[in-house]
């Protein structure tokens, strides 16, 4: 008798405690490496990439016959790290405006190179970034039209301001987690976009604290903002970069991924309220190239995010775990095809069953991984 009134005072602490800790209001998000509640969970696990571009020797290595493309050899060997995504999410750095195809300055990928995208799972697609309105209005128009008639989510450009107000902010519910994304550009590269079509710009703090306010209206469950931001080709934030990030954070936002640099930036736990350095929010300054021709030292991969959203269906207490990153490097082979291969570090770096890599790719691969390491810590 004596233990069942033990056990019972001991649940009964435990439930006080439980309600103590518990939370449901958006703003209050905790970053976790691990979860404290074992039961009741529903976990949605997001992989992001950075920067999907398509110079002009990756159209020419594409190329199979006629005027088809197959750049689904590109992403093969990612089949089994994006197969545990719920939401894997890629910044679409091309236009997608039909031939003439071009590479940079002003990109423009055949429409399989999108569709490789969402074969090999990715189902979300991030389009403000600076090279979104390379081909113009058009191309702009053209881009966010193909990916609706191939079913493929997408947000930071739009058709007009019904088509904004329809979706933005994009609004993604899995599992009964409901996710806001949010994405902006620090620009277009001077190319402007005419009205009614419109891209999300990083410096229309008005349009953004507009934007934030209808996020929070929406009841979010998390609230996530891509950002294309930073200095190309410098490994760390620049002091623009921190005040954005202030500036997000402050209003709402809970985790940030960044893009544009090229190379890896550092992943932190940022403390973003000068009062209180214990507060800290989730950020990925910049995932570096997702698959590109670049070479240059450090321009030859990048990272997946990769973390999960929590929520617990008793309390609504949500909270971000297991947050890591992952490192790959692209592989350029173009006597293979289609020429460009996105390998994870960690399966690939020291494997010889798949590819025999020359000293220099031996070099450059550990070269890589070793400075990403370093920089994500």
């Amino acid at each position: 008798m004596f233990s069942l009134v033990k056990l019972l005072t001991c649940f009964g602490v435990f439930i006080l405690l439980l309600g103590f800790f518990s939370f449901s209001a958006h703003n209050q998000v905790l970053v976790e490496s691990e979860s404290s509640i074992v039961d009741t969970l529903s976990h949605v696990h997001i992989i992001v990439a950075g920067d999907a571009m398509c110079h002009a020797p990756q159209i020419t290595h594409a190329k199979t016959d006629g005027e088809n493309y197959d750049y689904s050899g590109c992403f093969q060997f990612l089949t089994s790290i994006l197969a545990t995504g719920d939401l894997n999410i890629v910044n679409l750095e091309t236009t997608l405006a039909g031939a003439p195809y071009s590479g940079y300055p002003q990109f423009c990928a055949p429409d399989e190179f999108a569709i490789a995208l969402k074969n090999a799972r990715f189902n979300f697609f991030l389009l403000a970034n600076n090279h979104c309105a390379d081909k113009g209005t058009k191309g702009v128009v053209t881009t966010i039209k193909k990916l609706q008639q191939w079913e493929i989510p997408s947000t930071g450009t739009y058709l007009d301001e019904q088509d904004r107000q329809n979706r933005y902010p994009a609004i993604v519910e899995i599992k009964g987690i409901k996710i806001a994304l949010l994405n902006y550009t620090y620009g277009t590269n001077g190319i402007t976009v005419n009205e009614p079509v419109s891209v999300n710009y990083l410096n229309d703090t008005l349009q953004i604290t507009k934007d934030l306010e209808t996020a929070k209206n929406l009841n979010p469950d998390i609230i996530i903002a891509f950002l294309h931001w930073g200095t190309e080709y410098q490994q760390t934030p620049n002091k623009v970069q921190k005040e954005y990030a202030q500036f997000f954070f402050q209003n709402g936002i809970d985790i940030i991924v960044g893009s544009h640099p090229h190379v890896v930036q550092p992943v932190e736990n940022f403390a973003y309220d000068p009062a209180d350095t214990t507060k800290k929010k989730l950020i990925y300054w910049s995932l570096g190239n997702f698959i590109s021709n670049q070479r240059n030292e450090n321009t030859d991969g990048g990272i997946l995010a990769s973390f999960t959203i929590s929520k617990n269906e008793n309390t609504n207490a949500v909270q971000i775990e297991n947050h890591t990153a992952i490192p790959y490097w692209v592989y350029r082979n173009t006597t293979l095809h289609p020429g460009y291969f996105v390998l994870p570090a960690e399966q690939f770096l020291n494997d010889t069953t798949i590819f025999t890599f020359s000293k220099e790719d031996k070099v450059a691969f550990q070269r890589f991984t070793d400075n990403t390491k370093k920089i994500i810590n």
